[in-house]
């Protein structure tokens, strides 16, 4: 089942109305400037309503990452809070896709994206999510790993704005086809044409 809202192809920043995301502020941290868009992609994980959740910038190699708050990992599913860090600097190769230069749609995908491994995360015991930590340093279980969390994005109405960002970063980095770091077949990151192929499969797109 789908929990997220009626999808829409494109957002606008002038069609933002902050009064219709109160809700989705509650236990929330983000920095002023990308209020639209957190609370926008937020919105279409209604389930995460309650959940503590800090947006950050921070300078990290990678462009951004989520996980769970250090010493809340050994807390019950329902206390747990997360953070997801949005780098503002990391090496040449991929500032072209750093957060600050992406459209605003993309930034809504990616965002999208992050939210939906919180998602995964909150489903998950203390001993799960330890064990969790362990698997994501096998390369094919993290091809599998942000593969679902593409798909849980889609399911939940963000495939307009997931498939943005991948169509931009792959031509932002040269990419045609973003396959899997083990070269098995197993996409890492969805191409565009199968975040289409899915959201097809799905009545929630028009």
């Amino acid at each position: 089942m789908v929990k997220g809202q009626t999808p829409q192809v494109r957002f606008s920043k002038d069609g933002f109305q902050q009064e219709r995301y109160r809700s989705f502020m509650t236990r929330k941290s983000y920095p002023q400037e990308i209020e639209q868009q957190v609370l926008t992609a937020l919105s279409y994980y209604p389930e995460l309503k309650d959940t503590p959740i800090i947006f950050r910038f921070k300078e990290r190699n990678t462009p951004l990452t989520s996980r769970p708050r250090f010493f809340h990992v050994f807390k019950g599913k329902r206390k747990r809070g997360y953070v997801i860090t949005i780098s503002t600097k990391t090496k040449d190769t991929f500032a072209p896709i750093l957060f600050q230069n992406l459209p605003y749609n993309a930034q809504i995908g990616v965002l999208a994206h992050e939210i939906g491994h919180i998602v995964a995360y909150k489903e998950k015991s203390s001993v799960q999510v330890l064990g969790l930590a362990f698997k994501l340093l096998n390369a094919k279980f993290v091809d599998a790993f942000e593969y679902d969390t593409d798909l849980t994005a889609i399911e939940h109405g963000m495939g307009h704005q997931l498939y943005d960002w991948s169509v931009y970063v792959r031509k932002a980095l040269n990419i045609v086809e973003w396959n899997g770091i083990t070269n098995s077949g197993q996409e890492r990151y969805m191409n565009p044409s199968t975040i289409k192929r899915h959201m097809e499969a799905l009545d929630i797109y028009p």
